[in-house]
């Protein structure tokens, strides 16, 4: 059971490693507007292998799109960095590499702070999008069980009782009566 009652209002995850980020709550807005970024990301590196295959130029993502996998891998990738741009509205402990000054919340930066750190960004996409949302609007009202099947709780419904009688065969003689 779901409640529609979730996060209005902005707040913050902790990613580990020193990392918060303030995100706006996960809806299907934010979810849609990340699904948009991946498929512009897959459809801009589709368009550059067709251009170099084309022309003959052998280029090192190739061998990405063509294989199942790594396509899934990259797909994955560019989601949850668009989730990143959709959601986040402002992060503490992400710094630049070479200065001693807070990284500015861009595009690249969310690349590649996710692309550096994949516990962060596993962390980021499991609190962020992950059941965990959902649970914590609900308060845990309906936790799944320890071995991960139904969610615990009382029974809703009772018990059928047994049919008291059986029902009659029918016969060829009760068939035919006029």
């Amino acid at each position: 059971m779901l409640r529609l009652k979730i996060n209005k209002e902005p707040y913050w995850l902790e990613l580990g490693y020193g990392v918060k980020v303030k995100v706006k709550p996960c809806t299907s807005a934010v979810f849609y507007e990340a699904k948009a970024y991946m498929n512009s990301k897959l459809a801009e590196l589709a368009k550059v292998y067709q251009a170099n295959k084309a022309a003959g130029i052998a280029n090192e993502t190739a061998a990405d799109i063509e294989n199942p996998v790594k396509r899934e891998a990259m797909a994955d990738k560019f989601l949850l960095i668009g989730l990143g741009i959709a959601g986040i509205l402002e992060w503490d402990g992400v710094m630049e590499a070479d200065v001693n000054k807070a990284a500015p919340l861009t595009e690249s930066k969310i690349d590649e702070l996710f692309a550096n750190f994949w516990a962060v960004a596993e962390n980021f996409r499991h609190q962020y999008c992950g059941l965990q949302e959902v649970l914590a609007a609900e308060k845990n009202v309906s936790q799944p069980a320890p071995n991960g099947t139904s969610a615990m709780g009382e029974p809703t419904a009772t018990a059928a009782e047994k049919a008291k009688t059986s029902a009659r065969s029918t016969s060829a003689d009760t068939l035919r009566q006029p």
